[in-house]
C-alpha cells in the first residue's frame, strides 16, 4: 500500500511538470495568431486566405505582409484596459517582415484596416 501511494504520489509530481513544461513552450514558443477577415468576402469551405501573416515570439509581434500594401493601418490595442499600444501606417511590400516589442503582459487585438482589406486577431503576451 505505501508503494501504491508512493507511486500516485510520483505520477502527480510529473503531471505537474509536464503541465508547467507546456506552459513554458506555449509563452516562449513562435505561435500563429489567427487572422480574421472583416471585409464581407464569401466563406466557402476552403481555407480562408489573409495576406498578412502574425506571429508571437515571446513578447515580440512579428507581421508578415504576403501582398504589397500601401496605406496599411496597424492597430495594436491592450483588450483588458481599452489602451492603444500602437496606432501606425505602413507602406509594405511582398515580404516585408515587421517586429513589434509589447511591453506589456496580457490579451491584445491587431487590427488591419485599407482600402481593400481588413482584418483583426487576437494574441496573449505572457512575458514582458
Amino acid at each position: 500500500m505505501r508503494k501504491l501511494s508512493l507511486l500516485f504520489i510520483l505520477l502527480f509530481l510529473l503531471s505537474g511538470l509536464v503541465g508547467a513544461g507546456n506552459y513554458l513552450q506555449q509563452s516562449n514558443g513562435k505561435r500563429k495568431v489567427s487572422i480574421k477577415s472583416t471585409t464581407g468576402v464569401p466563406v466557402f469551405r476552403s481555407p480562408i486566405y489573409s495576406p498578412i501573416q502574425v506571429f508571437i515570439y515571446g513578447n515580440v509581434l512579428m507581421i508578415d505582409f504576403r501582398e504589397s500594401m500601401e496605406g496599411i493601418l496597424v492597430k495594436i490595442e491592450n483588450v483588458e484596459t481599452h489602451e492603444t499600444i500602437l496606432l501606425k501606417s505602413y507602406d509594405a511590400q511582398v515580404g516585408t517582415v515587421i517586429d513589434i516589442p509589447i511591453y506589456e503582459t496580457g490579451m491584445f487585438q491587431i487590427s488591419f484596416s485599407t482600402d481593400t482589406y481588413q482584418g483583426y486577431g487576437e494574441f496573449m503576451v505572457y512575458e514582458s
